[in-house]
């Protein structure tokens, strides 16, 4: 039995067309799904940059003063646990 040869011939030049096509293709979809999400979420996440700045500030200084609450409250329960006197 005599076996036949096949020969493929590997074409880059259309696989690099085909791979440059569907890079073009899923960057234009990551394009649009990207201004379409910018352009509901606007509204809801509010335009002013400002506004965020004096927010992390806020919470920057609400955390600073709970750690100083706890320190103080731990001072004070630490002196006076250790002046409770045993018999």
């Amino acid at each position: 039995m005599r076996t036949q040869r096949v020969t493929v011939r590997f074409n880059a030049t259309a696989l690099k067309e085909t791979t440059l096509s569907v890079a073009q293709a899923v960057t234009t979809a990551v394009s649009f799904l990207r201004a379409y999400l910018t352009a509901r979420l606007s509204p809801v996440l509010g335009d002013d940059a400002g506004e965020i700045a004096s927010w992390v500030v806020v919470t920057a200084l609400v955390v600073a003063a709970a750690i100083i609450i706890v320190g103080i409250v731990v001072t004070k329960l630490t002196t006076t646990a250790t002046n409770i006197q045993t018999p």
